[in-house]
């Protein structure tokens, strides 16, 4: 697996050049074996941690992570991770609402909103930079660039040939960046929330492409596709006006009856 997912590293680094390896997430469930030296923070260290900051410890620092409900530091995966039922959950923002003096059920909404897996399935969250994964990750989070995730949608536009539909949230980046893709099989573009650049050292112009592994093998052909065709990231900007097009948008106008640039040019 870990020859495979190189190659998988190997190709985005052709199209693209990510600043940072992409992360792989699997989720663990009981007696299945962790890869060797993963780091376990309260276990190894007796520290904690954010998730956003195992994603980003695994694509800066290249380590891979282990977190069981103990390790982490933040509130949110703690419900949609699967760690506590709703019902729980619940109770807890019951508890913030009276300790602010509104009403109980105020916040249960918000609660009720979040997608989350199955209680008790699984027991942590194993992270990697993708190019030292030796596992099948269950989702691939692309930090990348807006210009890189422009590329990679024609990647996937040259095999599906439809819109990437998403929703985006302010905060709360590491659920929507990986529960919805792995409950739908589906790609998720998310934007990293506060946490991720006060606490994991996000860049500001980074946002989260997630591939599952459903989409794996449509995903990578696109991306092979497109790095063949040398499509990168690199443009000309410039504000001229009449500037040179491509062909196709001639043949367009000659067939809408408006002037091409042979014609333009002939003036």
């Amino acid at each position: 697996m870990l020859k495979q997912n190189q190659e998988k590293h190997a190709l985005m680094e052709k199209l693209v050049g990510l600043r940072f390896p992409a992360v792989a997430l699997k989720m663990v469930k009981d007696g299945e074996p962790l890869p060797e030296g993963a780091y376990r923070p309260y276990l190894d260290k007796g520290k904690h941690i954010a998730l956003c900051q195992a994603f980003a410890y695994a694509r800066r620092q290249g380590k891979i992570i282990f977190m069981e409900k103990e390790d982490h530091w933040c509130w949110n995966p703690i419900i949609t991770y699967g760690y506590i039922d709703r019902e729980l959950a619940r109770e807890g923002f019951r508890n913030i609402a009276r300790a602010f003096n509104r009403p109980p059920d105020s916040s249960l909404a918000f609660v009720d909103s979040f997608p989350s897996l199955p209680v008790g399935e699984y027991k942590g969250i194993l992270v990697a930079p993708l190019n030292k994964a030796d596992f099948e990750p269950d989702i691939t989070m692309i930090y990348c660039k807006n210009d890189q995730l422009r590329v990679f949608l024609m990647a996937i536009d040259t095999q599906i040939h439809e819109l990437v539909p998403s929703s985006f949230a302010p905060v709360d980046s590491c659920t929507w960046a990986a529960i919805p893709a792995i409950l739908n099989g589906e790609y998720r573009i998310t934007i990293p929330d506060p946490g991720e650049y006060e606490r994991a050292l996000t860049p500001e112009d980074d946002i989260i492409l997630t591939v599952p592994k459903q989409k794996e093998e449509e995903f990578y052909k696109g991306v092979e596709l497109q790095a063949a065709h040398g499509d990168r990231t690199t443009f000309y900007p410039g504000m001229a006006e009449d500037f040179a097009r491509p062909h196709i948008y001639d043949i367009l106008y000659e067939t809408w009856g408006l002037m091409t640039g042979e014609e333009w040019d002939k003036e």
